[in-house]
């Protein structure tokens, strides 16, 4: 029954708890490194730092997921990797029409959600939680965590939550939106969960933050991703990625106003 309802579950539940072991560690280890605060100036051993930095976290998804990929699914070219995960021509402007429509509800869940949690739990900083060492972030900063927002978050997270995991649990790749709910709500919960180590460990929230921002901003977002994806009916992970950057990228937009 669950294979006939999820497909071939064991690959994504394996990918992610493959790529959840590599990262904590990491994590660990790059949230120890910092301190201190951010230099407002640009500098080649400043953005060396941040390349380095970029390859201790994302860079080692990225590796993990196109190996696992690889050998998993034996994928003998970039191409065919690309492709597996929803990165293809075929559908694009079909897949951003749809996914830009469902931004538009996605964005007054996201704005009346954290209104209610400041209100609740008093004012948190979306910097802050990027630049834990404190401090007033510098304008190349904001520009660099707009960039970030996009490659490698967007694009990687999409690949995954929504190229691999809800696509992979669902066997027939249906059109209707009430056949693919089971895999919309279960790949909703594992992407949530994938974002459990990072919100703990690196951007250092508050419990009560974590959670609220998990249950309340992570789940309902990946819900309306995901049913754009399925929406679609292009299997392309396009549209998903453009609005993924568009809600991560806002508050560091706002900062330039």
């Amino acid at each position: 029954m669950a294979s006939h309802l999820f497909g071939e579950i064991k690959g994504p539940v394996f990918s992610l708890l493959l790529i959840l072991c590599l990262i904590i560690p990491v994590l660990l280890l790059f949230r120890g490194s910092s301190g201190g605060p951010m230099p407002q100036h640009l500098s080649a051993s400043l953005i060396l730092g941040q390349l380095i930095s970029f390859g201790l976290s994302y860079g080692v998804w990225i590796v993990a997921f196109v190996g696992f990929l690889a050998v998993w699914e034996k994928r003998r070219s970039l191409k065919d990797i690309l492709s597996s995960v929803g990165f293809r021509r075929e559908g694009l402007g079909k897949s951003v029409f749809w996914s830009l429509l469902i931004l538009i509800p996605t964005g007054l869940v996201f704005g009346l959600v954290m209104v209610l949690f400041s209100n609740l739990l008093g004012p948190t900083s979306m910097t802050q939680a990027s630049n834990p060492s404190g401090g007033s972030p510098p304008t190349w900063y904001i520009y660099y965590l707009i960039i970030y927002a996009f490659f490698p978050v967007a694009v990687f997270e999409e690949a995954f939550g929504r190229g691999y995991i809800l696509d992979r649990l669902m066997p027939q790749h249906p059109s209707s939106i009430r056949k693919a709910l089971p895999a919309i709500m279960l790949s909703s919960v594992l992407f949530t969960l994938f974002h459990v180590p990072s919100y703990i460990l690196l951007y250092s929230f508050s419990p009560m933050w974590a959670i609220a921002l998990l249950i309340g901003n992570v789940l309902p977002n990946s819900i309306f991703l995901a049913i754009s994806y399925v929406r679609s009916r292009t299997r392309n992970v396009g549209g998903p990625i453009v609005a993924h950057f568009l809600m991560d990228s806002l508050p560091y937009v706002l900062l330039l106003i």
